[in-house]
């Protein structure tokens, strides 16, 4: 690789998502044979908190002795922007929880969902929006002071989609991005849009998941869908981006998801 093409490439650390039925143990050893920098465990299903919470020192010890890191996806089937004010401080107390637990495992992101699913009938964008501010006016700074960095991904259907989330940005400046290309390209923002909203933010998107998909949000592997990532990654590259990226894929073939890594790095060479 020449000079000229090593500076255009982006810095990035590469991971894919633990499936659900994925051992633990034997994923992450297989993640260190092939060369993937991370693991992103979702904590829901036999992930959730309150499974594993008795098995964070021998994942921690796998970890360690692999020497993969770790990415914390937090439960996104709970609602941070529920219009009813207990349940929105249990899903806040479930959400700092999961964190704690993040901290423990030595992660050092935590993706999380800015969303609301209050009924459009019965509450305004505005108070939905509120909602949601109410709960990230305590999980931002709860992210800090457990050592991690939190980063907000952008979703579909959401008060605070891709097209809206500069407005995020801007109110919570202590919080970062996990931009998500499938959500982007769900909201309406085609390659191009994605390649200059990542030159025009790159400062503030520490995380990416690099979703690929034929139609609807179907997580595949980079290359097994109609998503252009060459020019996604101009635009990283084009801002010198830096950070982490996962393949949030929905197989737990390992054969596959080593595939969606080889389609990564020769886009990455090639840019």
């Amino acid at each position: 690789m020449t000079k000229t093409e090593s500076e255009r490439c982006t810095d990035l650390d590469l991971g894919f998502t633990v499936g659900l039925g994925m051992p633990f143990d034997e994923t992450v050893e297989w993640a260190a044979s092939e060369g993937f920098d991370f693991v992103e465990v979702l904590l829901d299903g036999p992930y959730a908190r309150e499974r594993i919470a008795d098995r964070r020192e021998s994942m921690r010890t796998t970890l360690t002795d692999t020497g993969v890191d770790l990415i914390v996806h937090l439960p996104f089937a709970v609602d941070p922007g529920s219009p009813f004010t207990p349940v929105r401080e249990g899903v806040v107390d479930e959400l700092i929880a999961g964190m704690e637990l993040a901290a423990t495992l030595d992660a050092e992101n935590v993706v999380f969902h800015p969303s609301s699913d209050a009924w459009d009938l019965g509450w305004s964008e505005a108070e939905c929006r509120e909602f949601v501010h109410r709960s990230l006016d305590e999980l931002v700074p709860a992210a800090h002071e457990h050592g991690l960095t939190p980063c907000l991904e952008n979703i579909v259907s959401s008060y605070y989609d891709v097209t809206t989330f500069p407005e995020l940005l801007e109110r919570y400046p202590d919080a970062s991005m996990t931009f998500d290309t499938s959500h982007a390209l769900l909201a309406g923002m085609d390659e191009s849009g994605m390649a200059e909203f990542c030159r025009d933010h790159a400062d503030r998107i520490d995380h990416l998941h690099l979703v690929d998909t034929r139609t609807g949000d179907e997580h595949l592997p980079v290359g097994m869908g109609r998503i252009d990532f060459t020019t996604v990654f101009d635009g990283l590259a084009a801002a010198s981006w830096s950070g982490t990226a996962t393949l949030e894929v929905g197989t737990e073939d390992y054969d596959t998801i080593a595939l969606g890594k080889r389609h990564v790095e020769k886009v990455n060479r090639t840019i």
